[in-house]
């Protein structure tokens, strides 16, 4: 509803100007205040996307979260943690450059035990809403990335159980084909990332997902 009537008077151009003004002449901290009560709340994620194409079809890495009832399995990653600091008091520091891969690395390597080569950003989705977890909107970067071993030693540490899960968010991760996808009860965001981007994102894989 909030957001509706925002929307409204973004249109009327002369109330639009008119409480632009108005707001202009609040004190820092009272718009601020203010603006903090009417902007969306956000969840900011970053998530790993480790697809295997020396093998026919590709696969890619997926697990599986013990604390979704829908929508269990995905690809690997977590949340951005917030920067510690008041946002209504100055700073002198700033943050790292890589606060997004830093955030990634650190966690596959907690959920999974696994060190990861971040290779290049693939998508960034916003969505307002997620079926299985209603709540912030979310801000998602998903990123290409590789083992830190490779891909063969990777396969091998997993077949001999060397790699395993090391959280109790996460049951067990498959190296799963691309064209089983479908077969898998996909977390909503990840699914649209897979199934319906990754053949655009990544055309030299002659995916066939569906």
């Amino acid at each position: 509803m909030l957001t509706k009537i925002i929307q409204y008077i973004e249109k009327q151009q002369v109330i639009h100007r008119l409480l632009l003004r108005i707001w202009r002449l609040l004190p820092p901290r009272l718009a601020g205040f203010l603006k903090g009560l009417l902007a969306r709340s956000w969840v900011l994620g970053a998530v790993a996307v480790m697809i295997d194409d020396t093998v026919k079809p590709a696969q890619v890495l997926l697990v599986e979260h013990s604390y979704r009832r829908h929508g269990a399995w995905g690809l690997p990653g977590g949340a951005l943690d917030s920067i510690p600091g008041d946002p209504v008091h100055p700073r002198e520091d700033e943050s790292p450059d890589d606060v997004l891969e830093a955030t990634l690395q650190r966690e596959v390597q907690e959920e999974l035990g696994i060190e990861v080569n971040i290779i290049r950003m693939l998508r960034t989705d916003a969505v307002p809403y997620v079926a299985e977890e209603p709540g912030p909107y979310r801000l998602t970067f998903y990123f290409l990335c590789l083992p830190d071993e490779g891909f063969a030693a990777f396969r091998e540490g997993l077949e001999t159980n060397k790699i395993h899960p090391h959280s109790p968010e996460v049951s067990p991760m498959e190296l799963v084909p691309l064209d089983r996808l479908a077969d898998y009860d996909l977390f909503s965001p990840d699914r649209r990332l897979l199934l319906d981007n990754l053949h655009r994102l990544m055309p030299e894989l002659a995916i066939n997902t569906h």
